[in-house]
């Protein structure tokens, strides 16, 4: 069963300014999201049958994608 990209936005539309913001300041924010962003498409693509992926495969890029939104929420939090 396949789900929807995982936008930052529409995941927290309460800290939708704050992504924004904080995109444009920080680099490495930045950089974390857009890696967010690729990893999320990706699986969709997978999820999808648009791209062929093994089950370990995809299970990795799920974890990772919960590694980079771990470190997303943190970096917001701090401001």
């Amino acid at each position: 069963m396949w789900m929807d990209h995982h936008d930052l936005l529409r995941e927290f539309p309460d800290e939708a300014q704050a992504i924004l913001a904080l995109r444009e300041r920080n680099g490495h924010f930045d950089a974390l999201c857009a890696r967010f962003d690729a990893v999320s498409a990706e699986i969709v693509r997978i999820e999808r049958g648009k791209e062929s992926a093994g089950d370990a495969q995809l299970h990795t890029l799920r974890l990772d994608r919960l590694k980079l939104k771990d470190g997303i929420v943190a970096l917001l939090r701090q401001g």
